[in-house]
């Protein structure tokens, strides 16, 4: 996949995302990238840049911008939680009538749903990243309820942390392998518990949901080792596999059952994504975790009907059943 990029006039576009012909915005006052609708105020677009990929599930803009505005795209259903950061300039972010500024050196966490406007009136560099709800609440323990406008403070190195990551992967303009890309998302994801993770402190990490949380995060971030199990998670997240036991059946399934579920989810992803390299299915057998091929297409053809070949040729969609899914 390569980089996409087009002048529009002073103004710049560009992607890693294929499908979409960036020229075709030339006369547009308004145009969408990666479910965003980008306008710009009556002076036009000026002398701006924006750039857009992916991190797999992740969304990615750099924006060089000034007399610019950014909405949520309607015609989504999807739902997502958005971390802006402001290297440079400022912004505002309105919502229920209500205008929330941001100056230099800032991060805004906004998870709401109503619809907002995120305003650059002055020339800003800024960082937008887009998270799927979805991929934040499957990966376990994301309240229900919004989070809606969140102040992280900078003054934490946490927090700090987390802003120079972001950075230097913006710095890097898309240019790596899907591959490194889409693992820069895991990564990302990881960390975001800085943020998103209590942020009231309102629970304790001893609490039932924390510790399921921790389980559930150690599973994502180990799903490829062959060795994971009860023992190992319970021992990572200091508590009795009894306990983890009944956490996980009282979350509506076992933990080897989720552990497989997610294992047979990122083999889906691997084998029917589109890449530079097409991988063989030994690789993704081991690397989601599996024993063996043989183990591995016996799952896959009992989880979504199909042998893992087919998935990867025909280029059907895969979708999640969870409920369906195959006890290990």
């Amino acid at each position: 996949m390569e980089t996409e990029r087009a002048a529009i006039g002073p103004f710049e576009v560009s992607g890693v995302r294929t499908g979409a012909d960036p020229a075709d915005r030339r006369h547009q006052e308004a145009f969408r990238v990666d479910g965003m609708l980008v306008q710009f105020g009556p002076g036009g677009p000026g002398d701006s840049t924006v750039r857009n990929w992916s991190l797999g599930p992740l969304g990615l803009m750099l924006l060089e911008v000034g007399n610019l505005s950014l909405t949520p795209d309607s015609t989504y259903t999807e739902r997502f939680v958005y971390l802006a950061m402001i290297r440079s300039g400022g912004a505002t972010i309105e919502a229920n009538g209500q205008k929330h500024s941001l100056g230099a050196d800032s991060m805004l966490l906004v998870d709401l749903d109503v619809p907002h406007i995120q305003h650059f009136d002055q020339h800003s560099d800024a960082i937008v990243l887009r998270i799927p709800r979805k991929v934040l609440a499957d990966r376990g323990g994301f309240r229900e309820r919004r989070l809606g406008l969140l102040t992280p403070d900078m003054a934490e190195p946490d927090v700090r942390a987390v802003c120079e990551t972001v950075a230097l992967i913006g710095r890097q303009s898309g240019h790596t392998s899907i591959e490194l890309r889409r693992r820069q998302g895991e990564h990302l994801l990881d960390i975001f518990s800085v943020i998103i993770d209590d942020p009231y402190g309102l629970a304790s990490r001893r609490s039932s949901s924390a510790t399921l949380l921790r389980a559930k995060r150690f599973i994502s971030q180990n799903i490829g080792n062959v060795d994971l199990s009860v023992r190992l998670v319970a021992t990572a997240v200091g508590t009795s596999e009894a306990h983890l036991h009944r956490l996980f059946r009282a979350d509506g399934h076992s933990l080897m059952r989720y552990v497989l579920c997610h294992r047979l989810e990122l083999a889906a992803e691997l084998l029917t994504r589109s890449s530079e390299r097409r991988l063989h299915i030994k690789e993704i057998a081991y690397r989601c975790g599996f024993l063996n091929a043989a183990h591995f297409s016996r799952a896959f053809r009992q989880r979504f009907g199909v042998s893992p070949r087919v998935a990867a040729t025909s280029g059907l969609k895969i979708e999640r059943k969870f409920e369906d899914d195959p006890a290990n």
